[in-house]
């Protein structure tokens, strides 16, 4: 009796093993353990996983690199790992993304600094990520409202929960600013709160049917050596030959808001930044036309008073003397990259 019962346990156990065998060697012997650390930054370990998301971001970057400099078109299995002249695309892509992963790493070592208790394992972040998109799957089926994506890629929720992490180390490390600072902050930048007053501008519109991109550039080019030489924009547009493609236009705050503006960047840049006597560059407008701006004068509006904007000025403040501190650590965040990295990243 007791020998068949330690057969049926014998062979139940192997029967265990056997299930269980393939699995374990599946799992130890072809994927890489993902969260095994790589490398480090400013103390943070880097896992292999998060270290592969940000590869992922710079591999377009490193196949224009060895395009470049290597005449590579695009980069196979077998060339990832090559040495080219002593760099290979697998190192060159590892530096990019550790470099990404600074800003990253910064800030969880920055909140480990000041006590916090918070896991900034990647296995925590993958947990998180999964729990967060199996919460919106069951509120999308129950109809819930959901407010941003239905289920978040790992890369986008690597971004998201980071800038969660930005917001709390900011509010720690957040000082105010004396009267006296803000004063002198405010003195300091002129530029801020400075209402717009006016600028005119000489707009030229040469339609692509009349004109060439050969054609206006060497209009333009006429025009500038009128200028240069004395003539007012007036002569010198009808040295051009484009006076009667020329129109001279007034834009205030009012106008800052319209379509005009704010639908064509180059419009945009020429009426916020243009100065007296300066020309834009040959500005292509689709197949519609090509554009170039003249500025004749412009008028700054008045500046709000310190007192009106001293909350606001404040804000500036706090958030500059935070990116300040950050980028300080940013540029002095050790990075380690260990020597498996380049042997496990695809």
């Amino acid at each position: 009796m007791q020998n068949t019962t330690f057969s049926r346990i014998f062979v139940g156990l192997m029967a265990m093993l056997l299930c269980i065998h393939p699995l374990v060697a599946c799992n130890t012997s072809h994927e890489p353990d993902p969260y095994q650390t790589v490398g480090e930054i400013a103390g943070q370990p880097v896992a292999l996983g998060e270290l592969q998301l940000f590869v992922d971001d710079v591999r377009q970057q490193t196949n224009s690199y060895f395009k470049k400099n290597y005449s590579l078109d695009a980069i196979t299995e077998e060339e990832w790992r090559k040495d080219f002249s002593g760099e290979s695309p697998v190192d060159y892509a590892i530096g990019l993304a550790m470099e990404e992963l600074v800003p990253y790493k910064v800030v969880e070592q920055k909140l480990v600094e000041l006590g916090s208790s918070e896991d900034f394992s990647y296995r925590a972040f993958v947990n998180r990520w999964q729990k967060e998109n199996e919460d919106r799957q069951q509120k999308e089926a129950s109809g819930e409202v959901i407010y941003g994506p239905v289920q978040y890629t790992e890369r986008v929720y690597y971004d998201y929960l980071n800038e969660s992490y930005q917001e709390e180390l900011a509010a720690q490390l957040r000082e105010e600013p004396t009267e006296e600072e803000l004063q002198a902050f405010y003195d300091d930048n002129p530029d801020l709160f400075q209402e717009f007053g006016s600028v005119t501008l000489q707009c030229v519109v040469l339609p692509q049917e009349d004109f060439s991109q050969e054609q206006g550039e060497e209009a333009r080019n006429i025009l500038l050596q009128a200028l240069a030489a004395g003539a007012t924009f007036a002569d010198a547009s009808v040295q051009a030959g484009i006076d009667e493609y020329t129109q001279e236009r007034t834009f205030t705050a009012e106008d800052l808001s319209s379509p005009d503006v704010r639908a064509f960047p180059d419009v945009e840049d020429a009426v916020y930044t243009l100065q007296p006597g300066d020309t834009t560059d040959l500005i292509q407008n689709g197949d519609l036309e090509w554009l170039f701006f003249y500025c004749e004068t412009r008028q700054e509006g008045g500046r709000t008073p310190f007192a009106e904007c001293r909350d606001a000025l404040e804000e500036i403040y706090v958030e500059q003397a935070f990116d300040m501190s950050l980028e300080q650590a940013q540029s002095s965040a050790q990075i380690i990259i260990y020597d498996q990295a380049r042997e496990l990243i695809d």
